[in-house]
């Protein structure tokens, strides 16, 4: 149930729709100072705002569309601007890379990479503002919790249809708590002057990917796949994007330092990581009672499997081959 702010005329407007601009207004503002601070261009910058806002909402609703056809009426009535619906987030993840990619491809700009380090450390500051909607709808939230009674483990939600007052997990200020730390960490990365280009970027899908695998897992509304129906479509993507930075870092650390067998022990122990990962999460759908073991173990996982990347990463550093 969404809580209505304010009317204005015949016009209701909702706090979480509130807020949600709010997230869009501080990564547009962040963007723009970091973009504008580095690389000085506002062509670009002015450019791809508008551009990654409009196929932002139309790629967002798309997804959320496909996901859940049974909440529209058809396509053409989904897809018509602010309509009735959700809004996917990786929709808008998918519209801002686009965005950067059209904007170089029309000679906007000569650096991606560039563009697309402000665009992740921004869209972190953007996603710890927008998942506190939530606080004002039933919105990403976890199973019920009988131990905790108050934040920030639990946020109560109405019930629709017995109208009783429920205490489940609250994941949504999990999810901005960690947007927040990571973009607080970015930003000091961001601003140190011996940095590759798309490092800010590849490091916020390797760390970020890795929190949406176990933090989407806890979601009762979470987004899956038609074929199936019971994967979820963040968890996979999720899994891809800390795959990417993974196989990344790998090639940039084989060409800076040279092959060692020893790296192939370090691909090895990270893909054992994330086949345990995988394995705790098949573990706790069918064990829900034991969710606490299984998300720490998955969690403890994932953990070193960032670990890992990021020393790969700085093994990679090396600018010149060793012998």
């Amino acid at each position: 149930m969404e809580k209505i702010a304010f009317f204005a005329g015949e016009t209701v407007y909702y706090w979480s729709a509130i807020v949600l601009t709010l997230a869009a207004l501080t990564a547009v503002c962040f963007f723009l100072s970091l973009y504008l601070g580095k690389e000085g261009n506002a062509v670009a910058a002015f450019g791809v705002i508008p551009l990654a806002l409009a196929l932002s909402l139309v790629l967002a609703r798309l997804v959320h569309w496909y996901c859940r056809a049974d909440s529209y009426d058809g396509f053409s009535e989904a897809m018509v601007p602010f309509s009735p619906g959700g809004y996917a987030l990786l929709g808008v993840f998918a519209g801002c890379i686009l965005a950067a990619a059209l904007t170089r491809l029309l000679h906007f700009h000569d650096n991606l990479p560039r563009m697309l380090d402000c665009m992740a450390v921004a869209g972190c500051a953007g996603i710890a503002v927008g998942r506190l909607a939530s606080f004002f709808n039933a919105s990403d939230r976890g199973q019920i919790v009988q131990s905790a009674k108050s934040l920030p483990w639990v946020y109560p939600v109405t019930n629709a249809v017995s109208g009783a007052t429920e205490y489940r997990l609250a994941t949504f200020l999990f999810q901005a708590m960690v947007a927040l730390v990571l973009f607080i960490a970015l930003l000091v990365f961001f601003s140190r002057k011996k940095r590759r280009d798309g490092d800010a970027a590849l490091i916020f899908l390797l760390i970020y990917g890795a929190s949406q695998i176990v933090l989407d897992s806890t979601r009762y509304d979470k987004l899956f796949f038609r074929s199936n129906g019971f994967v979820s479509i963040v968890q996979v993507l999720g899994a891809v994007a800390l795959v990417l930075a993974i196989v990344i870092f790998s090639v940039r650390m084989v060409k800076a330092r040279g092959f060692r067998f020893w790296y192939v022990l370090l691909w090895l122990a990270m893909a054992a990581l994330l086949g345990g990962a995988g394995f705790m999460e098949y573990y706790v759908q069918r064990h829900g009672d034991l969710a606490v073991f299984s998300y720490s173990v998955m969690s403890v996982c994932l953990i070193f499997i960032v670990a890992l990347a990021l020393l790969t990463r700085a093994l990679g550093e090396t600018t010149q081959r060793k012998a």
